[in-house]
C-alpha cells in the first residue's frame, strides 16, 4: 500500500521526503485555498471570512441535559454521568448555524 501513498506524495520516511516540493506544495494549497475562499464570498455577496466555514447566524440557547438514570440500567447511567453530564441541569448556549 506504501505505492499508493508515494503516489500522493506520502513518503515512508524522512530521508524520502523532498522538501523543496513540500514547500511549493504548501504554497499551492494555500494560494487554491484563499481562492476557493475568495470566490465563495463574491458568489454569495459577503466579505472574506475565515477558513472553509464562514461563522453564520449566532442565537442564544439553552442546553438541557436530561436526568441519565431515569429508564435506564444502573450501570449504563453511571457510564453516561460524566462531565457535564453527570446531572440534570440548563445551560446557557451560544449556536452557531452554519451556512454550506
Amino acid at each position: 500500500m506504501l505505492w499508493l501513498t508515494r503516489w500522493f506524495g506520502v513518503t515512508g520516511s524522512d530521508s524520502e521526503r523532498n522538501l523543496a516540493r513540500e514547500k511549493s506544495d504548501i504554497e499551492e494549497i494555500v494560494k487554491t485555498t484563499l481562492l476557493v475562499q475568495a470566490n465563495a464570498a463574491a458568489q454569495q455577496h459577503r466579505p472574506l471570512a475565515r477558513g472553509t466555514h464562514a461563522k453564520g447566524i449566532c442565537a442564544r440557547a439553552q442546553f438541557e441535559v436530561l436526568d441519565g438514570t431515569a429508564g435506564r440500567d444502573p450501570g449504563l447511567a453511571a457510564r453516561l454521568a460524566k462531565g457535564i453530564f453527570s446531572k440534570p441541569v440548563v445551560y446557557p448556549a451560544v449556536v452557531r448555524v452554519g451556512e454550506c
